[in-house]
């Protein structure tokens, strides 16, 4: 089939039109590093061919839209494109495409989220560790980054335990042992826990 023309569509795609009939709709992209022009023969094998251009450009596209909701690690960006159906070539090149662009950065991510999980969430340094972990961050970053933050465990479970006991007149022991077990859950040890618990028996 020869190509007789082409269209802009609305989504702008470049609508192919060959021997006279539509064949085909491409990201501009893709059609325009693919070389198609007027006159040029083009079937469904060529097309085919094209497929994985394609399959690389929709990736990169899907990975814009999920960072422009929220930062990734390169790791977690990675996963979520497969779960998209995108096969692992076309996720690896669309996540070196955002960190090129600068979108992606594995350490200023993770020191985002651990500052989060720390200030916010009073999470202990272990369980912010393990949640790093879990998004594909380096070890030796992970180790950085919990070196830098300044906090002290026991000051974090207290400022947790405050926040829960802000309308407690007695701590009575049902109430220590529901402390407890958050603060077991958050990733404290018992050596912490005993001491912050301990230290606000009055709140």
């Amino acid at each position: 089939m020869i190509i007789t023309s082409f269209k802009k569509s609305k989504r702008g795609n470049i609508l192919i039109y060959a021997d006279k009939k539509y064949f085909a709709s491409i990201p501009d992209e893709v059609f325009i590093k693919q070389g198609f022009k007027i006159g040029g023969y083009i079937d469904e094998k060529i097309l085919s061919a094209a497929l994985t251009d394609i399959n690389n450009y929709k990736a990169k596209e899907r990975a814009l839209n999920l960072l422009s909701f929220r930062a990734h690690s390169k790791k977690e960006l990675e996963q979520k494109l497969k779960q998209k159906s995108f096969d692992e070539s076309s996720a690896k090149q669309a996540v070196e495409k955002m960190s090129e662009l600068g979108l992606l950065n594995d350490f200023e991510f993770a020191k985002s989220l651990a500052n989060e999980l720390i200030f916010r969430k009073f999470y202990s340094g272990s369980r912010v560790n393990y949640e790093l972990s879990k998004k594909g961050i380096d070890k030796n970053i992970i180790d950085d980054i919990l070196e830098e933050i300044d906090f002290d465990e026991y000051e974090i479970a207290k400022k947790f335990i405050q926040k829960k006991c802000r309308n407690v007149v007695n701590l009575d022991e049902k109430i220590k042992k529901r402390l407890v077990g958050s603060l077991q859950r958050l990733g404290y040890s018992w050596g912490t826990i005993k001491y912050a618990v301990d230290i606000e028996k009055d709140c």
